[in-house]
């Protein structure tokens, strides 16, 4: 029973590694600039595919989902990075600014750059399960982050430990950081993805 435990644990951290590596991979072949917003994609996809299935995550299929997706996948990375961007560029303005009303506008300038985030984690779900418009994908990306606030605060707070251990390993940037993230939102997201499975079959 041990035995059994010890090769579940080692598959799965395989398969972090192995997608982590294949997220710089694809990465470099969009030279960092085009390549991160599909790399995310097309290690979530990957996942979202096979879980923890190893033999059947094939450089070949992420390759294929890579060059798929790369338009697709750079709209939804840069949409994010420049809200973000924005949402910083504010908030680094506010916080010289004392007094509670401008504290107030911290906190929520803060809060929307989290929800910006995981926002963006629920459109990187969304697409790998449905065939969807890009308009509607947002849409839906943007209601599922508001219809459940216990699964914005479970990916946000994942997101958060992850980030702060590969502060204090930073090995872990090559070899586990982007995938655990993306297995990480895959797994606390799971409940609404049945919701929306269920509400569809009613609509059949």
């Amino acid at each position: 029973m041990v035995g059994k435990a010890l090769e579940t644990l080692f598959i799965k951290i395989w398969v972090i590694v192995k997608l982590n590596l294949f997220f710089w991979l694809f990465s470099c072949c969009g030279l960092i600039v085009a390549g991160v917003g599909p790399a995310l994609k097309t290690v979530n996809e990957l996942f979202v595919s096979h879980e923890f299935n190893y033999k059947d995550i094939t450089l070949k299929e992420g390759w294929a989902i890579f060059k798929r997706n790369f338009i697709r996948g750079n709209i939804i990375f840069y949409a994010l990075f420049v809200l973000l961007a924005l949402l910083a560029y504010n908030l680094f303005l506010s916080v010289q600014i004392q007094g509670l009303p401008f504290l107030m506008i911290d906190f929520l300038l803060v809060f929307a750059m989290i929800y910006g985030g995981v926002t963006y984690q629920y459109t990187l779900l969304l697409d790998s399960y449905y065939e969807i418009g890009l308009k509607n994908l947002l849409k839906l990306a943007f209601i599922s982050t508001l219809s459940n606030f216990t699964n914005l605060l479970k990916i946000a707070i994942g997101i958060s430990l992850i980030l702060f251990v590969t502060w204090k390993f930073k090995g872990l940037i090559l070899f586990g950081t982007f995938s655990m993230i993306q297995i990480w939102s895959f797994t606390a997201t799971k409940s609404w993805r049945q919701t929306i499975d269920q509400r569809l079959e009613l609509h059949a």
